[in-house]
C-alpha cells in the first residue's frame, strides 16, 4: 500500500501560497481543489505529492483528507501550524483567508511552478465546472454522501505510471516511512 508521510508545513504554505495568488481568500471547496490538483500533477511529473496527504473521494469529487480536517476545524494534531496562517474569512464558514504569509521555504521549485500552472488552469472556473472537472477524472468514484479512500496505485495507473514505477515508488514511501520511525526513535533516546 502506498502512503505518503503528510507534511502539514509545506501543505499550510502551498494553500497559503494559492490564497495569496487569488488575493488573500478563496473558498474551502476551491481551495481543497487545486491543492489535490497540484498534488495530482506532481504525482504525475514525479511520483510524490506536495502535501502528502491521503487523497480521498467525495460527493464534489477528489480532496486531500487531512488538509480538509484542517479547512473545517480538525486533523489536531496539524493545526498549529496552519492557524497561524489561514483562518475563516469574514465573508462567512466556507471561504479560508491569508492572515500571515509563511514563506516558501519548504516548498521546491517545482511545486511551486505546479501551483503556478494548476491556479493559472483553474482560478477563473465556477465551481460547478471545477466540480465536473473533477468528477471527469478516472480516480475519482462517487460515494453518495459519505468518503471513500483514493488507491493511490490506481491513481498512479491512471496517470500512466508503469507498474515498475508504481512499485518503485510504493518501496521509497516505506523506505521514507522506516526512516522517520527510526529518526524519530533515535531523537527519543
Amino acid at each position: 500500500m502506498i502512503r505518503f508521510q503528510f507534511n502539514s508545513v509545506k501543505t499550510t504554505q502551498a494553500a497559503c501560497y494559492l490564497l495569496k495568488r487569488k488575493g488573500g481568500s478563496m473558498s474551502k471547496g476551491f481551495l481543497l481543489k487545486m491543492l489535490y490538483l497540484a498534488d495530482r500533477e506532481l504525482l504525475q511529473k514525479r511520483g510524490q505529492p506536495i502535501t502528502g496527504d491521503q487523497p480521498v473521494s467525495m460527493k464534489n469529487g477528489p480532496v486531500l483528507s487531512k488538509t480538509y480536517d484542517l479547512t473545517k476545524g480538525g486533523a489536531v494534531e496539524h493545526r498549529a501550524y496552519w492557524e497561524q496562517h489561514i483562518t475563516n474569512a469574514p465573508k462567512g464558514y466556507t471561504y479560508v483567508s491569508l492572515i500571515k504569509e509563511p514563506g516558501t521555504d519548504y516548498l521546491s521549485k517545482t511545486e511551486i511552478k505546479i501551483l503556478d500552472e494548476v491556479f493559472d488552469k483553474f482560478h477563473n472556473l465556477s465551481w460547478a465546472q471545477l466540480v465536473d472537472y473533477c468528477h471527469k477524472l478516472p480516480e475519482w468514484k462517487n460515494p453518495g454522501d459519505s468518503s471513500s479512500s483514493i488507491d493511490l496505485k490506481n491513481l498512479l495507473a491512471g496517470l500512466g505510471k508503469s507498474e515498475r514505477e508504481i512499485t518503485d515508488i510504493e518501496n521509497q514511501t516505506a523506505e521514507s516511512r522506516i526512516l522517520d520511525i527510526i529518526l524519530k526513535n533515535h531523537a527519543v533516546a
